[in-house]
C-alpha cells in the first residue's frame, strides 16, 4: 500500500484464520518495462560448478554489484574491491576467500572461482560478497561444506 508521498507500508491481512504478511519493498528495485537498469536490485549470489569441501572451489558470479543506487536517475557505476569470505557456522571467524577488482558488464557481474581453505570445517556455512565502495554492495549465501 502506498501513502501519499509514495512510500510504502507494512499491512496485517487475516486470510483462512492465518496472518499474512504483506510487505512491500520501497526504494531502488527492477520494474518491468522501466528505464532503470536494476542497480539496486536484490544481490543474489549464483554458484557455478563447485566443490563445496575443505580444499576444494567455490566458482560464484552476483549480478547488479554496483556501488550506488542509480535507479532514479544517474550512470551506474561498478563496484570496485569486492571481497569474497566464508564464515563457518560453528566457529565466528570469517576467512577471506579472495577478492575481485570491479564487477563488470552490462549487469555490473562480479565473477570468479575460489579455493576454499583445506583446514575449513566441514558443516553449515555463510558466503558473503561485499564492496564497501560508494554506497556498498552486499549478497549472502547460506551453503554447506561436505566433508572430504
Amino acid at each position: 500500500m502506498r501513502d501519499k508521498k509514495g512510500l510504502t507500508a507494512s499491512v496485517p491481512r487475516s486470510v483462512g484464520g492465518m496472518t499474512l504478511l504483506l510487505v512491500i519493498v520501497s526504494g531502488c528495485a527492477p520494474v518491468t518495462g522501466g528505464t532503470a537498469s536494476g542497480s539496486c536490485a536484490v544481490k543474489e549470489i549464483v554458484l557455478g560448478s563447485s566443490d563445496l569441501r575443505p580444499g576444494g572451489e567455490i566458482k560464484l558470479s552476483v549480478d547488479w554489484m554496483t556501488s550506488r543506487c542509480e535507479d532514479a536517475g544517474g550512470t551506474n557505476q561498478p563496484a570496485e574491491d569486492i571481497e569474497i569470505t566464508i564464515t563457518p557456522t560453528a566457529s565466528s571467524g570469517s576467512r577471506q576467500l579472495g577478492t575481485i577488482e570491479s564487477a563488470t558488464g552490462p549487469r555490473f557481474t562480479a565473477a570468479g572461482t575460489f579455493q576454499l581453505p583445506a583446514d575449513i570445517p566441514a558443516g553449515d556455512a555463510v558466503l558473503t560478497v561485499t564492496s564497501s565502495a560508494g554506497e556498498g554492495a552486499a549478497a549472502e549465501l547460506p551453503i554447506t561444506l561436505t566433508a572430504e
